[in-house]
């Protein structure tokens, strides 16, 4: 099942499922949650329990600069613990990279396959997160097992929050990207800036707040008091501005979402 393709699709949220299967078949069960959903502009959710080569198909078609996989994978884990993990590019040998080639085109349908052959196609999103359930029960039926049901919730929860988080997270790459040519002069807004982006690095790859809002209110009190950096520019001041504003939206959607 897809819905109507956003103009500009920055945000791709796929359910890797074997269809059928019981609790594996949790991310298709997840998507179908969330479809009728505002997630968002430029949020889109659709069912990916085709072929991994497929999949890297519509993510070269799409170009979404964020991959959000939802799947259920036996890691080894308690049977219905929830994990959400920020995933780096793998580093894949040649024979690595043909023996996930050959594992895809049989149709096998896994998160991990899924990353190997976008990656070595040069297709994968900047960036990747996956949420994960570990399963109870596997096997051909219908319906979750009572861990996978009440471990949904979390999934489609967690999910909601990468969505509202994007918009930030991408505004951080942009600013870190732009701190990088080292033309501002030392300030304490600037000071603060830098140490806010660090903790936006630590909710990107562990998905907890920490100090970000404390350092929000510290660069906001910088720039209310004229200790911004000599050399800013109207790109400058409108993402630092933007960043105040988009966390202060966070702030109160998460405080009502818990």
């Amino acid at each position: 099942m897809t819905e109507p393709v956003p103009a500009q699709v920055t945000v791709l949220v796929g359910g890797v499922s074997e269809l059928f299967q019981r609790d594996l078949d949790l991310g298709r069960l997840a998507v179908e949650r969330l479809q009728g959903e505002n997630l968002g502009p430029g949020v889109m959710v659709e069912e990916l329990h085709y072929g991994a080569v497929a999949v890297a198909q519509r993510l070269e078609e799409l170009r979404p600069a964020v991959l959000v996989l939802v799947s259920a994978v036996r890691r080894g884990r308690a049977p219905g613990t929830v994990a959400r993990q920020r995933l780096d590019p793998p580093a894949l040998s040649t024979a690595e990279v043909q023996a996930a080639v050959g594992d895809a085109v049989t149709g096998y349908v896994h998160p991990d396959l899924v990353v190997e052959i976008a990656s070595a196609l040069g297709v994968l999103p900047p960036r990747v997160v996956t949420v994960e359930l570990e399963p109870e029960v596997v096997g051909p039926g219908e319906g979750l097992s009572g861990s996978a049901l009440r471990g949904l919730e979390e999934v489609v929860q967690l999910v909601r929050a990468e969505a509202r988080r994007a918009p930030v997270t991408a505004l951080a790459a942009e600013l870190r990207e732009l701190l990088g040519d080292e033309r501002l002069e030392p300030s304490t807004s600037l000071t603060a800036l830098r140490a806010l982006l660090v903790e936006l690095e630590w909710l990107d790859r562990d998905g907890r707040w920490g100090h970000a809002f404390a350092l929000r209110d510290r660069l906001r009190l910088g720039i209310a008091t004229g200790a911004s950096s000599e050399g800013m520019e109207s790109r400058d001041w409108a993402l630092w501005w933007t960043l105040i504003e988009e966390l202060d939206r966070l702030e109160a959607v998460e405080a009502v979402s818990g």
